[in-house]
Parts: structure tokens; sequence; C-alpha cells
């Protein structure tokens, strides 16, 4: 997995992380009797106003990539997101204004916009949801135990530690600080692999008085305006499409039971601005694995691979550094070859990693027709 995966992932995790615990103002309850209570008690915060820092660091001994942020969020659930690094460099700003989703960066001139139903619901969901959704992902994985309670922006909060059972587990070790009047978590640290995620909130404003024009936006004339709708979009196409809108790559020929029983090309835009192609492949009829295929990152050719999330471990691949990764029933493999990277999806649970590499070995270039 590439570092900008990583940090994707890991950074969406710990958003996800907010919201994730509700709590109880009695300190003997349970760990688990003190989240069904919160959810059971837990009422939706009106708006408010909110200043919070992200540092990530990823052991390798470099500077902590410290990411601010500010939010503003009516009573109607509109919101408007600015975050920013430490210099103020790489600034993003996002309205959600309740009738499209704008997402501006300042610095490239550039604005992706959208209207679409399902995309304005990304990032709305109700806190009390997320904390229902996620529950259900860590209470049978992490051991949850109450550390007392703390101050964090000015505000009381209840110190939980959910520490899990098994290394391979997505969400590692967290801990919360949770806000003891809402579902609010204060502060959170996160740790996934070589990744360390701490995000705290420094100011807290409950029902501030939010100007309307917050949450307009009036974007310079100079910007690239890109419509959300018409971006990544995915199509079938043959073999031969394929090859035509690249370089050659390389595929498992179709023998002994294995057939390609589709192939799809996806047009990625915004910042990865690259075309990926999708190949599905069946044995006997079933389906068996996905083989991704696509250009690798200038600034990864010839990095070597290591293990940073659970689950992952280095490999090689046709004798080439890739990752392995295996978290429950989830099984990928990424590798990089003569500048192009295979990102490979294991769907047959029988399929095993020392098969899948006997099938790369007898890999082929795809010839133009």
């Amino acid at each position: 997995m590439t570092k900008i995966k990583r940090k994707g992932c890991l950074g969406l995790i710990g958003l996800m992380m907010v919201g994730l615990f509700g709590c109880s103002s009695n300190p003997d309850f349970l760990p688990e009797q003190v989240l069904q209570h919160a959810l059971d008690r837990s009422h939706e915060p009106s708006a408010h106003y909110v200043e919070v820092e992200m540092k990530t660091t990823d052991g390798t001994g470099k500077e902590p990539e410290l990411i601010l942020m500010k939010e503003w969020v009516s009573k109607d659930g509109k919101r408007r997101t600015e975050a920013e690094a430490q210099d103020g460099s790489a600034k993003t700003v996002t309205i959600h204004d309740g009738a499209r989703l704008i997402i501006y960066q300042p610095e490239l001139k550039q604005a992706m916009v959208s209207d679409d139903p399902e995309l304005l619901q990304i990032g709305q969901t109700s806190p009390k949801k997320q904390v229902e959704q996620l529950l259900q992902m860590i209470q049978q994985t992490h051991e949850i135990s109450a550390r007392g309670e703390e101050e964090i922006a000015d505000r009381t909060t209840y110190r939980v530690m959910a520490k899990a059972k098994d290394s391979t587990t997505l969400l590692g070790d967290q801990e919360l600080w949770i806000d003891k009047e809402n579902w609010m978590v204060l502060k959170s640290v996160s740790t996934s692999g070589n990744i360390r995620t701490e995000t705290t909130y420094t100011k807290v404003e409950l029902n501030p008085d939010i100007p309307a024009d917050t949450f307009a936006l009036e974007l310079p004339e100079d910007v690239e305006i890109q419509d959300l709708n018409e971006m990544n979009s995915t199509r079938e196409i043959t073999m031969e499409e394929a090859v035509e809108i690249g370089k050659t790559f390389l595929h498992i020929p179709e023998k002994d039971g294995l057939a390609i029983s589709r192939i799809e090309l996806t047009e990625l835009q915004g910042e990865l601005k690259r075309n990926e192609v999708n190949l599905d492949y069946r044995k006997d009829g079933v389906p068996y694995f996905t083989m991704s295929v696509f250009p690798s990152q200038e600034d990864s050719e010839g990095e070597e691979q290591s293990a940073a999330l659970p689950g992952e471990k280095p490999v090689k691949i046709r004798g080439q550094a890739g990752v392995w990764m295996k978290m429950n029933d989830f099984r990928s493999l990424v590798w990089q070859e003569q500048r192009l990277s295979y990102s490979v999806l294991f769907i047959d649970p029988n399929l095993s990693l020392d098969e899948f590499k006997a099938l790369a070995d007898t890999m082929i270039p795809v010839q133009r027709g």
C-alpha cells in the first residue's frame, strides 16, 4: 500500500473515530454499559464551532505531520470545514450548504462541486448513527476500559481506552476523551501499525451565532471547476481497448479453467488523474480475484515496500518487493513492476498467496492487436 493510500486511509479512520463513544456521568459503570447508556440517552449537538489539531507520525523518525482544522456546523446541518498544514499550505475549504457540495483548493486553483444527493450524504451521517455503526465494529475486537476524567478544551471529558485484541485488526488501539455532556470525542489517539494519529479539539463553542454567509463560497474566476458527478467514470472495455489507453501491461493468461469475465476502465480525475484497468478473473465460473493495473507514482518508483498497517507484511512477488495484507476476510496484494502498479483483491477464500504467486509467475504482456 502506498504512502498516500495509507495516509488517506488512516486519516479517514481517524475522522470516523470522532463521535465513536457517548458518555456517562457515573464512573462506576462498566465500559460496555457506559457505551450503551450513552447511546440510549445521547442527543445530537446542534450548532457548533470547533478548532482541531491532527498530528500523524509514521514511525520513521520524521517530523510529525500536523493538520489544523476549523469547522462550523449550523442548526440545519450546513457545514464549512477548513484544513491546512501547519505552515498554512495545502489549504482545503469544504462547503456543504444543503444543496451543493464544494471542495476548494486555493493553491491549485481548483474546485470540485456536486449536487448529487448521494455525494451530499457523504460525511453527513448523524453522530449517533456513527456511534452505532462503529460500536458494532469494535465491541468484539477491542477490550474497553475506563481511565478517569480529564479537561480538554475547557470541558470535562471521560477517558476511555479501547485496546485491540488482535494485532491484525484494522482499527488498532484507540484512546478517547469524550465530552461528558454530549457525544463529541474531544481527543483521540489512534495507533494502527506504525501509524499514530492524535486528534485534539483545542476550542469548542456550542450553539454559537454563525453568520449565514459562512456557508456561502464565491469562487474566483481563474479557478478550474470540476463536476464531481462526471469524475471517476467507469465503463466496460475489451482487452484491445485496455492496451490502447496506455503502455502494454502484464496479465495472467486464461487457461486451466481461469478466465477473464470482465474488463473495466476507471478514469480517475483530480489529484490522482490516471486510468486504471480492472480485470475480473473467474476459476471454473466462480469469482476468483480482481487485478487492477495503473501507473506507479513517480515518487514511489524503486521504493522498498514496507508493512505499516495491521495485517500487512512485505513479500516477494515476481522478484519484486510487494505488500500482502490480510485482515479477517480481506486479502490483498500490491507490487510495482516496470513503472506500473498491480493491486490484487483475493475473492475466492480458497485461493492462497502461494497459489497466486505461482499464477503471477506465468504473467505475459498484453499485446496490441
